[in-house]
């Protein structure tokens, strides 16, 4: 049996909804925006990962944005205001747990139809990823109150 997601989109959809519910509880309401969608690989990322592995095989949710852009959300996270000084570290975790949180909002909306679902641990990237072999890439770019980012699914297809 070959491992492969089926419905990458499912994935996109759900990470996007996860990311809008999570905003009203963590990020102070912010609004959260789609601004658009690809399924092009960005140059140079910055932001939190985490792994996702259900039945079909595995998924890295990712939420990205510029250093200003990570330390905004961080401070929506934190309940700062945006001339507060934030440490790199805090902000990066605290970006962080907004990945680990909107991955259990996935988690929630997918396991009634693809079974169990277990997360990994979240990590905070800086530089290039490459996405080889059968490996999809889904981004949405989106605006959390005043901050661009994008909020990646990579999946393993299997095709």
């Amino acid at each position: 049996m070959t491992l492969g997601i089926k419905d990458v989109g499912t994935w996109r959809t759900a990470f996007f909804e996860a990311v809008q519910e999570l905003s009203d509880g963590f990020l102070g309401g912010a609004v959260v925006a789609r601004v658009g969608q690809t399924q092009e690989m960005p140059y140079a990322l910055l932001g939190a990962f985490v792994q996702v592995v259900c039945d079909e095989g595995p998924v890295l949710l990712g939420i990205t944005g510029s250093s200003k852009a990570c330390n905004g959300l961080a401070k929506l996270m934190l309940g700062m205001n945006d001339d507060d000084d934030i440490d790199e570290v805090d902000a990066y975790d605290a970006v962080g747990e907004i990945i680990n949180i909107a991955a259990g909002g996935v988690k929630t909306r997918l396991t009634g139809t693809l079974g169990k679902i277990e997360l990994g641990l979240p990590v905070f990237l800086s530089g290039r990823l490459r996405a080889v072999g059968h490996i999809a890439v889904e981004s949405t770019q989106v605006k959390i109150g005043e901050h661009q980012c994008e909020l990646l699914v990579f999946a393993l297809t299997g095709k």
